[in-house]
């Protein structure tokens, strides 16, 4: 079984199931749109993601590391300005 949902900038990819007869492991992967162009999400940013905490763990540290980007970016900018 295979699921691909977007949801504005970011989506996921779900897979599950039989592979050529061998059982594969369900897991999710986390994408994002490679371009403003892109309809869907399509750009993996995450490894193979198996359990809750693992979802957990990877976007709360993509949060932070986008907080991060955030603060840096409104420096830049108003050091531009200045």
């Amino acid at each position: 079984m295979q699921i691909e949902e977007t949801k504005g900038r970011f989506g996921f990819h779900f897979s599950a199931g039989d592979d050529d007869a061998r059982l594969t492991p369900a897991f999710v992967q986390i994408y994002v749109k490679s371009s403003a162009l892109s309809r869907v999400a399509d750009l993996p940013i995450s490894p193979h993601l198996m359990t809750a905490a693992e979802i957990d763990r990877f976007v709360d540290d993509a949060i932070l590391a986008l907080e991060a980007v955030r603060s840096d970016a409104k420096s830049a900018l108003a050091m531009g300005r200045a």
